[in-house]
């Protein structure tokens, strides 16, 4: 039996063709097909964008044409883009593998060292300080009068590292009626000091105490109790006039109450400094006393 037409012929070849392509080439099995390397999401991609553009090539519809090729410019864009960010990954990733190795091998340098400031005698040993050592005034810290007959006046002095970096004994707080001296020595090579002598009130020394924190110190006053039994109220630290001053006053009762009455005046309305005014005068003229 004999195939005449050219087509036929054609057919058989190109059978034979995929027969003996199939023999030297195999396909794989699923066991095999699977060890091999997955693709990246962006091969993936441009992949598809060249499977819909062979597609679109055969198409006759010009419309639907233009759609698919669409389609595949859309994959060609989001694979390039994708195919970027993996090779920045990639980079990212062979750096800090690279740098991981040195790293460990600095901590690793630093451990001794670490260990040996740990132990040294020379941290444990409390400094000599002088009498004539130079101190670092302390300028800032916060002031808590506190509320209604509250029993302390709080003062918050901010340190950092006072608490780890100092030991207890180089910390000191001393008391008296009306003032406090706060010392702290060797505290990253210097020494602070917070001294008051004028305080706005008198104090309870026995009473009164300092807290040492991680980052801070606090000062608690203990506030003297008033006439009726309530606690003094604070309005400031340290008071407006001199220790000589307040005690010219304890001394001259009247010259404490013209004092009062100026500090009135000056913070009062236009009546109430119209009276003090004429109280004043008479005062000053001497007719305070006078019953006419």
């Amino acid at each position: 039996f004999v195939f005449n037409s050219s087509s036929y012929l054609v057919k058989m070849v190109l059978i034979e063709e995929i027969k003996q392509v199939e023999e030297v080439n195999p396909p794989q099995d699923e066991d095999n097909a699977q060890e091999s390397e997955p693709l990246r999401t962006s091969e993936e991609k441009i992949l598809d964008a060249v499977e819909i553009e062979s597609v679109a090539a055969g198409m006759k519809r010009v419309s639907a044409r233009a759609h698919l090729e669409a389609l595949a410019k859309k994959l060609r864009r989001d694979g390039a883009a994708l195919k970027r960010i993996e090779e920045s990954s990639g980079k990212i990733e062979s750096l800090s593998i690279s740098d991981e190795a040195p790293v460990r091998a600095k901590q690793e340098k630093n451990v001794p060292a670490k260990t040996a400031v740990l132990v040294s005698t020379s941290m444990a040993t409390k400094p000599i300080v002088s009498d004539s050592a130079k101190f670092t005034s302390i300028s800032r810290f916060s002031f808590d009068a506190g509320g209604y007959n509250s029993q302390f006046v709080t003062l918050y002095i901010p340190l950092p590292s006072v608490g780890s970096a100092v030991p207890k004994d180089q910390i000191n707080c001393t008391f008296t009626k009306d003032s406090f001296d706060l010392i702290v020595t060797g505290l990253n090579g210097k020494n602070y000091r917070l001294y008051n002598n004028n305080l706005e009130k008198d104090i309870v020394p026995e009473k009164s105490k300092y807290i040492v924190k991680s980052d801070k110190i606090v000062i608690k006053l203990a506030k003297v109790k008033g006439e009726y039994g309530s606690y003094d109220s604070w309005t400031g630290l340290t008071a407006k006039k001199a220790k000589k001053e307040k005690a010219a006053q304890k001394d001259n009762p009247s010259g404490a109450i013209m004092d009062l009455m100026k500090d009135m005046y000056d913070s009062g309305d236009d009546q109430m400094k119209k009276m003090i005014g004429e109280t004043m005068l008479k005062q000053r003229e001497g007719k305070l006393d006078n019953k006419t």
